[in-house]
């Protein structure tokens, strides 16, 4: 492959060799050291054989003496291509910078997609990339990926670590957050649990610590579940009064009661067929609007965004992007609801948010409604749950004063 290559960019002739002294001819090129390649036998008399250019040019001036003639029949490679071009100044215009801009989209950067979980901002992480030099169009060659990595990580308390996955001149930035890892408990401070939340109690387990309540007891929020207070053991003498830090698992039968208002009338969208289409071109950070006026729709229509990127092959995305921008117009109808569908809507999405956010399990759940003098649905969710009530909490007690007695 490489010989073809260089055989290709010093230029080759495909040539006619006729005469009677055929051998004479062979015999002066194995003199010169010159090879014929592709060389076929086409009567007695003529041949057909390929040279490079320099042999031929060796071969031109020793060739009288061998009786034959060389007629040339057919021209490639690069040299002969410079020379076609040259006569075409718009064509080698055009085809210099078509390879200009090839080894543009091949060398440097011109797309950033960028991936943040929850809690992370991707204007930071984009105002951070550009801090760092990290932008649309810079050389790939200036890129250092440890480098970026090392001071985004210093620079945003909300990241753990930045990860870059680069596939020609489109790069992926995924940045993952950091967990918050809590403290490590000291098994020489003092904790106590305590209730987050008012219910009965259905069991204890300490791991830690005194338990202060048992099974059937009714608690409020912020009463103590679990002392860190440990009493004096009676099975070993000696052994007084202590402090610990304090821990376990209390679980309670707690109750919800919450209550929503829904109206029974709306606003639908009723489509009235017009849709208008505008396009946009984005070349970087620069936006050139195809079409008049004002891409702001207004009331009475919805906007539908569709971004198209515009691939070559795998790895080598043009630098710009096509915004396509739908605009679908509606007409406001008034629709009225079912008082029996809103209300089991209600519960059903209220048993989703409080079983998302709830530490235990749903037990049972009702709901009722009535109708307001304004003739909205006033919707009352009442439910149980079993889950872990108990909270640590730092506790400040001290040991009590020895009787003086003793």
């Amino acid at each position: 492959m490489l010989e073809r290559l260089l055989r290709s960019a010093g230029g080759e002739v495909r040539v006619r060799v006729t005469g009677a002294s055929l051998e004479r001819f062979l015999n002066l090129c194995m003199r010169e050291n010159v090879r014929p390649r592709a060389l076929a036998r086409q009567d007695w008399d003529c041949m057909e054989c390929t040279f490079s250019i320099r042999d031929l040019r060796r071969l031109r001036p020793r060739m009288g003496r061998t009786g034959c003639r060389v007629h040339i029949i057919q021209r490639s490679g690069l040299p002969f291509l410079l020379r076609a071009l040259r006569r075409r100044v718009v064509f080698s215009a055009g085809f210099f910078a078509l390879l200009a801009v090839f080894w543009a989209l091949q060398t440097h950067l011109w797309i950033i997609e960028l991936k943040t979980p929850p809690g992370v901002s991707s204007a930071e992480l984009a105002r951070a990339l550009e801090a760092e030099g990290v932008h649309i169009g810079m050389r790939l060659s200036e890129f250092d990926d440890k480098t970026v990595q090392r001071q985004l990580m210093l620079k945003m308390d909300s990241i753990s670590y930045v990860t870059f996955n680069r596939v020609g001149n489109h790069m992926i930035v995924e940045a993952h957050k950091k967990e918050e890892v809590a403290p490590a408990r000291d098994s020489g401070g003092i904790t106590s649990v305590v209730a987050r939340r008012a219910g009965q109690i259905v069991r204890v387990t300490a791991q830690s610590g005194w338990p202060v309540v048992k099974a059937g007891d009714i608690v409020a929020v912020g009463e103590k579940l679990i002392d860190a207070l440990v009493p004096p053991s009676r099975d070993r003498e000696g052994i007084g009064p202590r402090l610990t830090w304090s821990g376990g698992e209390v679980i309670a039968r707690t109750w919800y009661e919450t209550t929503y208002l829904r109206p029974l009338t709306a606003l639908s969208k009723r489509y009235t067929g017009k849709t208008t289409t505008q396009y946009a071109l984005i070349w970087g950070k620069h936006r050139i609007n195809l079409y008049l006026g004002s891409g702001i729709c207004g009331a009475g229509c919805d906007k539908i965004i569709e971004v198209s990127h515009f691939t070559i092959r795998d790895g080598l995305t043009l630098p710009f992007r096509v915004i396509r921008q739908t605009y679908r117009w509606y007409e406001p109808v008034e629709e009225s609801f079912d008082t029996e569908a809103v209300r089991q809507e209600v519960e059903a999405r209220a048993v989703e948010s409080l079983t998302d956010r709830l530490e235990g399990e749903l037990t049972s759940y009702s709901s009722t409604g009535q109708l307001t003098e304004r003739g909205a649905l006033e919707v009352f969710f009442r439910a149980e749950a079993l889950e872990d009530i108990g909270e640590v909490v730092e506790d400040s007690q001290t040991l009590p004063e020895p009787d003086a007695a003793e």
